[in-house]
Protein backbone atom coordinates (compact mmCIF):
# COMPACT_ATOMS: atom_id res chain seq x y z
CA UNK A 1 0.00 0.00 0.00
CA UNK A 2 1.60 3.30 -1.07
CA UNK A 3 1.69 6.37 1.11
CA UNK A 4 -0.68 9.20 0.32
CA UNK A 5 -0.74 12.53 2.17
CA UNK A 6 -4.09 13.28 3.76
CA UNK A 7 -5.49 16.77 3.20
CA UNK A 8 -7.56 18.36 5.95
CA UNK A 9 -10.60 18.14 3.64
CA UNK A 10 -10.14 14.36 3.50
CA UNK A 11 -10.32 13.87 7.29
CA UNK A 12 -14.14 13.94 7.35
CA UNK A 13 -14.34 11.19 4.76
CA UNK A 14 -11.64 9.23 6.57
CA UNK A 15 -13.64 9.43 9.80
CA UNK A 16 -16.76 8.13 8.08
CA UNK A 17 -14.85 5.20 6.54
CA UNK A 18 -12.99 4.46 9.78
CA UNK A 19 -16.28 4.55 11.68
CA UNK A 20 -17.72 1.93 9.31
CA UNK A 21 -14.63 -0.24 9.92
CA UNK A 22 -14.46 0.64 13.61
CA UNK A 23 -14.92 -2.92 14.82
CA UNK A 24 -11.45 -3.72 13.40
CA UNK A 25 -9.76 -0.53 14.58
CA UNK A 26 -11.02 -0.93 18.14
CA UNK A 27 -9.29 -4.32 18.53
CA UNK A 28 -5.87 -2.63 18.58
CA UNK A 29 -4.69 -2.48 22.23
CA UNK A 30 -3.50 0.79 23.80
CA UNK A 31 0.21 -0.17 23.75
CA UNK A 32 -0.02 -0.84 20.02
CA UNK A 33 -1.48 2.62 19.46
CA UNK A 34 1.38 4.10 21.50
CA UNK A 35 3.94 2.24 19.39
CA UNK A 36 2.17 3.22 16.20
CA UNK A 37 2.51 6.77 17.42
CA UNK A 38 6.23 6.12 17.92
CA UNK A 39 6.90 6.28 14.22
CA UNK A 40 5.43 9.68 13.55
CA UNK A 41 4.82 14.64 14.51
CA UNK A 42 2.66 17.47 13.50
CA UNK A 43 3.46 19.55 10.48
CA UNK A 44 5.32 22.59 11.82
CA UNK A 45 4.74 25.78 9.88
CA UNK A 46 5.94 24.59 6.49
CA UNK A 47 9.16 23.20 7.93
CA UNK A 48 10.58 20.44 5.76
CA UNK A 49 11.49 17.26 7.60
CA UNK A 50 14.86 15.69 6.88
CA UNK A 51 15.12 12.00 7.71
CA UNK A 52 18.62 10.92 8.72
CA UNK A 53 20.28 8.27 6.53
CA UNK A 54 19.66 4.70 7.82
CA UNK A 55 23.22 4.29 9.08
CA UNK A 56 22.88 7.52 11.14
CA UNK A 57 19.28 7.19 12.34
CA UNK A 58 19.30 6.30 16.06
CA UNK A 59 15.74 4.90 15.83
CA UNK A 60 16.68 2.18 13.34
CA UNK A 61 17.02 -1.16 15.07
CA UNK A 62 15.19 -3.67 17.21
CA UNK A 63 13.62 -2.59 20.51
CA UNK A 64 12.07 -4.50 23.42
CA UNK A 65 9.53 -3.07 25.86
CA UNK A 66 10.82 -2.34 29.37
CA UNK A 67 7.86 -3.06 31.67
CA UNK A 68 9.47 -1.76 34.85
CA UNK A 69 10.41 1.66 33.44
CA UNK A 70 7.20 2.30 31.46
CA UNK A 71 4.34 4.30 33.02
CA UNK A 72 1.83 2.96 33.62
CA UNK A 73 3.77 -0.22 34.21
CA UNK A 74 3.23 -2.78 31.43
CA UNK A 75 1.58 -6.11 32.13
CA UNK A 76 3.29 -9.43 31.41
CA UNK A 77 1.79 -9.79 27.92
CA UNK A 78 2.56 -6.25 26.76
CA UNK A 79 6.06 -6.51 28.21
CA UNK A 80 6.82 -9.23 25.64
CA UNK A 81 6.41 -6.83 22.73
CA UNK A 82 9.28 -6.00 20.39
CA UNK A 83 9.49 -3.33 17.69
CA UNK A 84 11.73 -3.04 14.67
CA UNK A 85 12.28 0.20 12.77
CA UNK A 86 14.01 0.20 9.36
CA UNK A 87 14.38 2.57 6.40
CA UNK A 88 13.11 2.02 2.88
CA UNK A 89 14.22 5.16 1.09
CA UNK A 90 12.40 8.09 2.73
CA UNK A 91 9.89 5.74 4.37
CA UNK A 92 10.19 4.08 7.75
CA UNK A 93 9.12 0.47 8.09
CA UNK A 94 7.64 -0.32 11.46
CA UNK A 95 7.12 -3.95 12.51
CA UNK A 96 5.96 -5.44 15.80
CA UNK A 97 5.82 -8.84 17.45
CA UNK A 98 4.71 -10.21 20.80
CA UNK A 99 2.34 -8.38 23.07
CA UNK A 100 -1.42 -8.76 23.19
CA UNK A 101 -2.23 -7.43 19.72
CA UNK A 102 -4.93 -9.22 17.78
CA UNK A 103 -4.37 -6.90 14.83
CA UNK A 104 -3.69 -8.59 11.53
CA UNK A 105 -1.47 -5.72 10.41
CA UNK A 106 1.82 -5.97 12.27
CA UNK A 107 3.96 -4.08 9.76
CA UNK A 108 3.49 -0.83 7.89
CA UNK A 109 5.34 2.04 6.22
CA UNK A 110 5.13 5.68 7.21
CA UNK A 111 6.89 8.81 5.99
CA UNK A 112 7.85 11.34 8.67
CA UNK A 113 7.35 14.37 6.43
CA UNK A 114 4.94 16.37 8.61
CA UNK A 115 1.89 15.35 6.53
CA UNK A 116 -0.91 13.05 7.68
CA UNK A 117 -0.86 9.50 6.30
CA UNK A 118 -3.50 6.80 6.63
CA UNK A 119 -2.29 3.70 8.51
CA UNK A 120 -3.56 0.21 7.62
CA UNK A 121 -4.95 -0.09 11.18
CA UNK A 122 -7.29 2.89 10.71
CA UNK A 123 -5.90 6.08 12.28
CA UNK A 124 -4.11 8.84 10.41
CA UNK A 125 -0.68 9.81 11.60
CA UNK A 126 1.75 12.68 11.10
CA UNK A 127 5.39 12.80 12.18
CA UNK A 128 8.60 14.72 11.70
CA UNK A 129 12.13 14.58 13.02
CA UNK A 130 12.44 17.56 15.40
CA UNK A 131 16.11 16.67 15.95
CA UNK A 132 18.17 13.63 14.92
CA UNK A 133 17.20 11.93 18.23
CA UNK A 134 13.62 13.21 18.63
CA UNK A 135 10.50 12.63 16.54
CA UNK A 136 7.27 14.48 17.26
CA UNK A 137 3.93 13.14 16.14
CA UNK A 138 0.17 13.35 16.17
CA UNK A 139 -2.36 10.55 15.73
CA UNK A 140 -6.00 11.15 14.81
CA UNK A 141 -8.26 8.17 15.35
CA UNK A 142 -12.04 8.65 15.16
CA UNK A 143 -12.57 5.65 17.46
CA UNK A 144 -10.06 6.71 20.14
CA UNK A 145 -8.51 9.75 21.77
CA UNK A 146 -6.61 12.26 19.62
CA UNK A 147 -2.96 11.83 20.64
CA UNK A 148 0.16 13.91 20.58
CA UNK A 149 3.45 12.16 21.24
CA UNK A 150 7.20 12.15 21.05
CA UNK A 151 9.76 9.43 20.70
CA UNK A 152 13.31 10.07 21.75
CA UNK A 153 16.51 8.02 21.80
CA UNK A 154 18.92 8.44 24.70
CA UNK A 155 22.37 9.92 24.14
CA UNK A 156 23.97 6.46 24.35
CA UNK A 157 21.46 5.11 21.77
CA UNK A 158 20.35 2.21 24.00
CA UNK A 159 16.93 3.44 25.16
CA UNK A 160 13.92 4.83 23.33
CA UNK A 161 11.18 6.65 25.22
CA UNK A 162 7.74 7.10 23.65
CA UNK A 163 5.67 9.69 25.51
CA UNK A 164 1.98 10.24 24.81
CA UNK A 165 0.35 13.55 25.76
CA UNK A 166 -3.21 14.77 26.21
CA UNK A 167 -2.52 18.15 24.59
CA UNK A 168 -0.78 19.62 21.54
CA UNK A 169 1.65 21.59 23.71
CA UNK A 170 2.87 18.25 25.10
CA UNK A 171 2.63 19.39 28.70
CA UNK A 172 -0.02 16.95 30.02
CA UNK A 173 1.58 13.51 30.03
CA UNK A 174 -0.66 10.48 29.42
CA UNK A 175 1.76 7.52 29.19
CA UNK A 176 5.46 6.76 28.83
CA UNK A 177 6.64 3.59 27.15
CA UNK A 178 10.30 2.74 27.51
CA UNK A 179 12.01 0.39 25.06
CA UNK A 180 15.54 -0.96 25.28
CA UNK A 181 17.68 -1.63 22.22
CA UNK A 182 18.05 -5.32 21.38
CA UNK A 183 20.26 -4.68 18.34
Amino acid sequence: MGLMPIRHQDIGEFRRKAHDAGRYVMKVPNWTCIILMAVAAPFAGGQQTVIPPPDQDPFVGQWRANAGESRPRLGKTDASSERTIEHDGDDLIFASSGGASKATVRQFKIRCDGLFHLLPTGPILSCRYATPTRVEGETKDPTAAHSFWTREVSSDGQRMTVSSYKNKGRTKLRTVMVLDRVK
